[in-house]
């Protein structure tokens, strides 16, 4: 019972702060920006929030369940659920906003987004930090502490490619049709250049899903077995 309290004491602060940083995003940032098509839902940071914000919603209304009734099969299929979210939408979109971010902060941050500079200096660090490097952080804690089942590749890696081709679709909407480029670097790349450029991103999505199963892998199976031989150690 205690760790059940510790799980949701730790699902109910990470949501608490991407709860508080779309509110001071919305509040406090999008406002002073000048407005256009799509608002947030045209960065992939704002989608990858989202999925986060609903990813540790979830486990907290599962923890409730469960709680409740512990053999509850409504649980068990919200378990399943939240499993499947976990390995096909929120690993891989965390995991590819913070590679991204990060490598084209190195080589240009005028590449990441289209935002005048001095407009990004309404950021503040912490808010940056958030969205572009604990949402990794976060999702490892909880692979960490909590076990999960990882869905067939299959059923896995083809959610991951649906939500990434919606959000393609959408951005290539956006770009070809409204003239709204949402990333800098797109804006820049040629026709070879841009099949190439989400060609590797495909890559990455699919690497950034067969890590995230041979973390959760990498980490229970060493729990099993260390609980294996502590009982085999009692018996002998």
């Amino acid at each position: 019972m205690t760790l059940i309290f510790v799980h949701i004491a730790m699902h109910s602060v990470f949501l608490s702060v991407y709860l508080y940083t779309e509110f001071y995003d919305q509040t406090f940032i999008m406002p002073n920006i000048p407005y256009t098509f799509g608002g947030n839902t045209k960065y992939l940071t704002h989608w990858n929030l989202v999925f986060q914000i609903f990813y540790f919603g979830l486990s907290i209304t599962i923890h409730l369940v469960m709680s409740c009734n512990k053999r509850s099969q409504f649980g068990r299929r919200l378990c399943r659920f939240r499993d499947w979210f976990l390995a096909a939408i929120a690993f891989p979109f965390a995991s590819i906003v913070v590679f991204i971010f990060w490598t084209l902060c190195v080589i240009d941050r005028e590449l990441i987004s289209n935002i005048p500079p001095r407009l990004q200096e309404l950021i503040p660090v912490w808010l940056n930090q958030v969205i572009h490097t604990y949402v990794l952080l976060f999702l490892l804690v909880d692979m960490y502490l909590i076990k999960h089942m990882y869905p067939s590749f299959k059923s896995g890696f083809l959610g991951t490619l649906v939500v990434g081709l919606a959000y393609l679709a959408w951005v290539l909407y956006l770009g070809f049709v409204l003239d709204v480029w949402v990333y800098g670097i797109m804006k820049a790349l040629s026709g070879a250049q841009f099949g190439l450029f989400f060609f590797v991103i495909a890559i990455f999505f699919l690497f950034f899903y067969i890590i995230g199963e041979k973390i959760n892998n990498k980490i229970w199976s060493s729990t099993k077995y260390i609980k294996t031989a502590t009982k085999v150690k009692k018996v002998n």
